[in-house]
Order: structure tokens, then sequence, then C-alpha cells
């Protein structure tokens, strides 16, 4: 059974959950990604990852290469050999063929594991990403794991740094938050002798580039100082991972593996230089650094809360991990928060003067944080321009409780003392000193310390005065009278203090509770949005419920700027001069506008919605009292913000990969139709060409039957070639909508009798066989249209079944419907090809050559334009039909309408 200091905090549990979904949800849509890390070219990342690739193909694995750039170098080439090479795609760019990865080929090969080089690089215009790590997140969504590489002077954090050290301009770069979503990163070094050992000897770059190399990025005290970078980098991610398993399994720190410090922050104008002053160290030390600031029940004044704001968002642009959370003792939240953040330094403010509170709680807030910070080192710092303002600045002073708590518990003290005098008698002086117990006790549920302490007093002064012997004095007479007055005062004290703190950990526990639970319905909430409007809507209504405030959330239009267009659902109106604002922030990935330092007097404060890879839009909002967000609120926000990004990116992801698969199916789809068109189109020209060329020939001019066979030919080839004309114009006219069919009341006989003229040719060594009924109604289509599809109909049938074979075109009359349908007793339809007959550019897996899948489709837009319906099927004694139904009394609003 553990013990109270063994069981885990609700923040510490609260963040655990958190992250632990996170990861879940992550895992749920990305496999792993793994990143060799490395101070620049030449150290090995490239070699490092194929080693590792050829292990995992020996151990069964499938792994393919789909970027490597092995630079020449002969023995990386060697450790290629082996691994199945995915094809480069070649791009044509100002006359240049340039080869990059092909994301569509491994996304179709589906391996478990992609080797993917030079994470950070552009790639040309014409690829589907700007960025190879944008590609690299397509493979990951697809469940492919990725092996890539990637330099220290190619994060973006780090690329200004890099350009000082070398003076060379830094290209291509892509965002740190692309290591949130890597699994395991592995540092590949090697010390800079080595590597300039390693560029000597050709190892790096060919020999003519490795003397330029060699004289300006590759000097050894820029390598030197990239190595160092490269180093602490993974130092800090290192750290981050001990931070959270530590989290995870609670277990106490802190590890000194490496310096961390924390400064308390308070709404004190002394906590400025306290933050400045613990920037200084931690820059000193190469060491992370956080800012807490631990939140009290009682309420901030307006004025405490603008400084309290004014100090966290100071410790934000300093690069501190600002956080905030729940404790009435602020020591014990202290060292609390220090041993899960495996903290090594506490740095707080030197108290200027002891308070009546201090002698009672043993000490001040620095003694006793000394007395319980364990092998924590503790700073205490004094700033030096107030050694001699001791009285204006008070950093730490509680302030006082309110009159109103004191005001109880006089006034309940002295009910039970008015209610209680005229039982003496009855109850004796005795039972009186239980029910002033059970008072205090009471009030300490309701009441803080000060007026607990008060009261318990109170009521000891008043029991002595009226109630015990000699009564009206302060003198006891009885020894046993003195030991019970001085047991009830301590008594009083102790019920009172343990029931106040009770429920001070009581309420803090229920803060923290509320964080959770507000935060796993935000997350339910996001989940069940089907899309990016109600994900907008939703994170809106939100922030309206559990922030009190109006918001905007503006997303990025695609063209590298920020949408002007606002949500309906947006409470916040964002003017011009505001989404200049909002246009900066998502510009620069900072925060700025109300409650900041950067254009203060804005309407609303503007947070960037940044996601992994990239800034998905930019977050207004205000609160709707007027004053700024509590450190709560603003864990709340962030909470929220980061949630938003990776949704929001999600469902861009989401919209990129449809946009790609419909470009690619359109592709497809366009050379299909082109190959069929070209096809259709070459061989009635070819026969066209062909007859006209023999019919100039003077050896058959005095050959009539010759003659006339080739003018046959000709007609046929042009009757084919207008089909196709026809076909493609009203397949336009359908998608166009400009398709408006005259009907008129017509006869099917007739319609019949034309068809068969028209296909008279075609229909040379086929049985055809016309039934429709004498009493058969008139029926209201457009004759030509009608012509067209019935023409499409015994046309296919005629391709599809072998001479000799029997074609039927038969209508009858059901109701008030029309039937009418064409058969033959060819090979039938493939069952699989029957749902997919009638969509454009479909082509049957029995199909002959030739055709482009147009006609059929045709068929269905016109019958629907007449307001029928056609559906194919097998006959059940063989063969294929296709059968339209048609309505015998159409609307009056019918396109069209009816004509006389």
């Amino acid at each position: 059974m553990r013990n109270g200091n063994q069981r885990p905090d609700p923040d510490s549990l609260l963040r655990s959950i958190t992250d632990e979904e996170r990861e879940k949800n992550r895992k749920g849509s990305r496999e792993r990604l793994k990143i060799f890390f490395g101070m620049s070219a030449g150290v090995g990342k490239t070699y490092a990852m194929l080693e590792a690739a050829q292990q995992l193909t020996r151990d069964g694995v499938d792994v393919v290469i789909g970027y490597v750039e092995t630079h020449g170098r002969a023995e990386t080439d060697a450790l290629a050999k082996g691994l199945t090479i995915i094809p480069r795609r070649k791009i044509d760019y100002r006359g240049l063929q340039i080869e990059e990865m092909d994301i569509d080929a491994i996304l179709a090969r589906k391996p478990a594991i992609v080797l993917v080089d030079e994470l950070a690089h552009t790639n040309a215009v014409g690829s589907r990403h700007e960025k190879r790590y944008q590609d690299v997140i397509e493979l990951l969504d697809a469940g492919i794991r990725v092996f890539t590489t990637l330099n220290i002077q190619h994060l973006e954090s780090q690329a200004d740094v890099a350009e000082k050290i070398t003076g060379i301009r830094i290209r291509e770069t892509l965002p740190d938050s692309i290591l949130e979503i890597a699994d395991e990163v592995e540092l590949v070094d090697i010390p800079p002798e080595e590597l300039l050992k390693r560029l000597a000897e050709g190892k790096v770059y060919v020999p003519d580039r490795a003397g330029l190399a060699a004289e300006n990025f590759f000097r050894k005290g820029n390598i030197t100082a990239l190595r160092e970078m490269a180093l602490h980098y993974t130092a800090r991610l290192v750290g981050y991972e001990l931070r959270d398993y530590n989290a995870r399994k609670n277990i106490k720190g802190p590890w000194k593996s490496g310096e961390r410090l924390m400064v308390a922050v308070s709404p004190s104008p002394y906590s400025e230089y306290l933050i400045r002053w613990t920037r200084r160290i931690a820059f000193n030390l190469q060491a992370p650094w956080t800012a807490l600031y631990i939140e009290k029940r009682r309420a901030l004044s307006k004025s405490s809360q603008e400084i309290l704001t004014r100090n966290l968002n100071l410790a934000r642009e300093l690069g501190a991990e600002v956080i905030s959370t729940v404790d009435e003792d602020i020591i014990k939240g202290l060292v609390r928060t220090a041993q899960e953040k495996n903290i090594t330094q506490i740095v707080v403010g030197k108290p200027l003067r002891r308070y009546l509170p201090d002698y009672f709680k043993g000490g001040s807030l620095v003694e006793r944080l000394l007395k319980s910070s364990g092998d924590i080192e503790i700073h205490v710092v004094t700033r030096p321009d107030v050694l001699g303002e001791k009285s204006r600045i008070r950093p730490g002073r509680p302030s006082m409780p309110s009159l109103r708590g004191y005001l109880i518990g006089a006034t309940a003290v002295s009910a039970v003392t008015l209610a209680n005098l005229p039982l003496i008698p009855v109850t004796g002086y005795w039972t009186v000193a239980l029910i002033y117990l059970f008072c205090v006790v009471m009030l300490s549920l309701f009441i803080g310390r000060g007026p607990v302490f008060l009261s318990a007093t109170l009521s000891a002064l008043l029991w002595n005065f009226l109630f015990i012997p000699p009564r009206f004095t302060f003198r006891i007479g009885k020894l046993e009278d003195g030991l019970m007055f001085g047991m009830y005062f301590i008594i009083a004290l102790i019920l009172g203090g343990l029931t106040s703190r009770l429920r001070m950990k009581e309420w803090a526990l229920r803060t923290r509770e509320q964080r959770m639970s507000a935060l796993l319905e935000f997350s339910k909430v996001l989940d069940d949005a089907p899309g990016i409007e109600d994900v907008i809507s939703a994170s809106i209504r939100y922030s309206e419920d559990n922030l009190d405030a109006r918001a905007a959330i503006l997303l990025a239009d695609g063209a590298g700027g920020l949408s002007v267009e606002q949500h309906p659902a947006d409470t916040l109106t964002v003017s011009a001069k505001e989404h200049a604002i909002a246009e900066w922030v998502f510009k620069n990935r900072t925060p700025a506008g109300l409650y900041t330092n950067t254009l203060p007097n804005a309407d609303a404060h503007y947070l960037p919605l940044i996601a992994p890879g990239t800034v998905v839009g930019v977050m207004g909002i205000a609160p709707r009292s007027g004053a700024g967000f509590t450190p709560d609120q603003e864990d709340l926000l962030k909470s929220v913000i980061s949630q938003l990004a990776t949704r929001i990116e999600r469902e861009n992801l989401s919209k990129v990969n449809q946009k790609a698969l419909l470009a690619t199916e359109s592709e497809r789809l366009y050379k299909i139709l082109l190959n069929s068109i070209s096809h259709e189109i070459r061989t009635p020209l070819t026969t066209i060409t062909g007859a006209s060329s023999g019919l100039l020939d003077d050896a058959i001019e005095t050959r009539p039957e010759t003659r006339r066979e080739l003018a046959l030919e000709i007609n046929r080839a042009s009757e084919r070639l207008n089909r196709l004309v026809e076909n493609l114009l009203d397949m336009s006219r359908l998608e166009s909508g400009m398709l408006k069919p005259n009907i008129q009341l017509h006869d099917i006989g007739d319609l019949a009798s034309v068809v068969l003229r028209r296909l008279e040719n075609e229909l040379t060594g086929h049985q055809v066989r016309i039934s429709i009924p004498d009493d058969m109604p008139l029926v209201p289509v457009d004759f030509s249209l009608m012509e067209q599809v019935l023409c499409n109909l015994v046309y296919n049938a005629v391709n599809y079944t072998p001479p000799g074979s029997e074609i039927r075109l038969t209508a009858s009359r059901t109701e008030d419907v029309a039937v009418i349908a064409v058969q033959d007793t060819g090979p039938g339809l493939d069952p699989a090809d029957i749902p997919l007959i009638f969509d454009k550019f479909h082509r049957g897996s029995k199909t002959s050559p030739g055709g482009t899948g147009i006609g059929l489709s045709i068929c269905r837009g016109i019958v629907e334009v007449h307001g029928g319906s056609i559906r194919a099927g097998n006959r059940r004694e063989g063969g294929a039909e296709f059968i339209i139904t048609l309505p015998l009394q159409p609307a009056s609003d019918r396109k069209g309408g009816m004509s006389a």
C-alpha cells in the first residue's frame, strides 16, 4: 500500500494521460520515424542508415531505398547493394532532368521501411510537396516506417547560429517540430580531425569540390562548433525523454544527468529580475529551464494578474518552458514539480522581511524550501536595487484573508455562546466545550486558516470567561479545568487547521480534476468532429464555455498567407488592422497582440496554430472580462491550440492526399481517353485514307465493283468517326448541363426503324428481331437523342456478339412507364463489370481493343435527362440485356417542356 508521499500527483497524471493519448493517436495514424542526426555532411549518417537497413534485411524485414545520395563514395555504394531501390521520378524543369523521390511508387510498393536521405531537401518545382520532410510525413501516415538523415544546421532554430559560425547561408531548413514525431534520434558523431581526413581522402566530396569545401565550410573551428551544437541538441532531446519516462513511471527526481533550472514566478515586479537572472545562468550552463507559477485558491487582483501575465510572457520570450500547478503549500508545489521535471536547481527570491505566519510554519519560504529540497540545489537571489527599499517591494507576501471570513467566525462563536448561556444548569460547562469545538471544526470547512485561528481563540476565551467557574473571570479555580482549557485550545487549533488544510487540498485536487476533464472533453470533441468546419465550430464553442472569451480561427490559404474569410462560428470580429497582426503571427510563429510585448494595443491575443511541419493558421482570442488569462487558463489554451493545430493538419493532409489521388486518377483517365480517342480516330481515318487513295488509282477506274466497295468503306468509316464525335459532344453537353431535350410524343416502332436503317451496314451478318405490340402508346422523348441511345446499345451488341447471333429490340408497357429492351445472345456481361458498366471511361474485362468507354455513360445521361432509368444485366437464357424505363406522362416542369 502506498503512503501519501508516493501517491502520484494529479497534474502529473493529467500530463501523462494526455501524452499517452497523443502518442496513441499518433501511433494509430503514423508508424515510427528514425532520424540519423549529425553535425554536417561526411560524418557517416547515410552509412549508418544503410548499415541498419542491411541488418534489418538479414532479419527478414522488407526494406527499400526511396532516395539515398551516396555522392560517389565507394564504401557507401557497396553498402547499398542488395537493397531494393525504388526508381526515382524524373521532372522536367527548364530543360533539365531532375530526379526526385517517387512517393506514389513507394506507396504502391508498401514496404515495411523506406530509406529517405537528406530530410531537409527542397523538392523540384512540380513535385507534390515543397519539402521532402512533407513527403516523409505522407509516408508515415500511410503506415510506412521511415529512416532518414538530418544535419544540425538544417533545423530552423539552429540555422541562424550555423550561418554566423560558418558564414554560409543555410537555404534548406525544416521546423524543429519534425523531431516531435520522431520516435528515435541516433547521433552519428566523429572527431573533427577524422572528418577533415575523410574530406582530404575524397570520401565526403569528389576531389574538385573537396578543396573548395575545406576552404569554406569545413574549417576545423566551424566543425567543432557545429559538433558542440549537435551534441547539446541531442542531449536536450535525451533529457526530455528521461523526464517523460520519470513522469510516466512516477520516479522521483532529480537524476543529475544534466543541469536543469526552475525559477519560481509570482505576481511581483521582483519576478522579472529572477526570470532574467535564471536565463543568464541557463545560457552559461547550456541548460534547459522552466518558469513555474503555483496557483492558490485566493483570486488575484486585476493589477496582480497583469503583472503575473507579463512575467510569464517574458519567461516564454526568453525560452523557458512555462507551467503552472495548483497547490496551497508553495513549498510542496515547488519540490513536487522539481521532482517531476528532473530539476537540479531551483531559483527563488530572497525574502526581504519575516512575517508573523513564518514563526508558526517553521521558518520563511526559503528556510522551509532548504529543508524539503533534498538533493536539489537552491539559489536565493536578491535584486540589487531593492536592498535599501524593503518597505516598498514585498515579494511573495500573501494577501490578507477577507474581512468576511473573520466576521463569519466571530458571528458563529457568538451565536453558540448565546445559545448555551441558558443551558448551563442542564448541560454543564464541559459540554459547552464540545459544542464550541464542533463549531470551530465546522467553520474550518468554510473559512480560511486565519479566521479559524481567531474563532478557536475567541471560543476558548469565552468558554473560560462565561462558563468555567469562577464565572465572569479569566481565573480558573481547579487544576482539571485548567488542563481542560489548555487541551481544548490546542485541539481546537489543530482540528481547525487540519480541516482547513484538507479543504484546501480537496479544492486543489478538484481544480486539477476539472483541468483533466476539460482537456479530455476537448479531445473527444475534436475526435467526434467529422470535418474541418465542425472542428472550428467545436473549438470556438469550447473557448466560449471554458475560457469565457470571444474567439476566431483563421486558416492558412494554401498560398503562403492567411485567409481573410472568417468562419461563421467565429465570435470575434477580425478587422483589417487585426488581420495584419494575425498575418505577422502566422509568418513569425510567435504570439502577439493583447497581453504580449508585441503590438499590445490590439483587440485580441493571437496565437499561431503550429503543427509538426507547418503553421496551419492563427487563433485570435479575447476574454470577455477584459482581464488577462490566469495561468490555469493559459495552460488550457495551450493544450487547445496544440490539439486544434494537430487536428487541422490531419484534415489538411487528408485533403492533400485526396487531391493527389484525384490528380493521379485524372492523369490516368486522361491517358486512357487520349489513347482511346487517338485509336478510335486513327482507325477510320486510316480506312478513309486508304480507300480514297485506292479511288485515285487509275488501275481500278474501270472496275466499278471495286470502286463501290471502296466508297462503302469510306462511308462506314465516316459514320464511325461521326458517332465518335457525337458521343464526345453529347458527353460535353451532359456534363455542362446544356443538353435540353425537345420532348414530343413519338412511336417506338418509328424510332426502331430509323436505328436499323442507320446501322444497316454494321448489322450485316446479324439477325435482328423487333417486337413492339400494336397497342404500344406514343412515348414522350427527344427523337434524335433517343435514337442516339438505341444506336449505341445496338452497336454495342454488334461488337460483342459473334456473327449470326440474334439481337432483339423489344418494347412494352408497365403501368405508367414504357420499357425498351436491347438483348443479345452473346457471351453476356462479366458480373464484376455490371455495377460499373455505365461509369465514364469504364471498359469491361471482356472488351476488345478500341473504344472510348463513354457510349454507355452517354446513354445513361440521356435517359436520366428524360426522367427515366437504364440498367444492365445478363439474360437467364444467355446473353446481355439493357433495359430502359421511360415515363409515359412527363412532369409539366421537365426540361424542354411538351411540344405539340
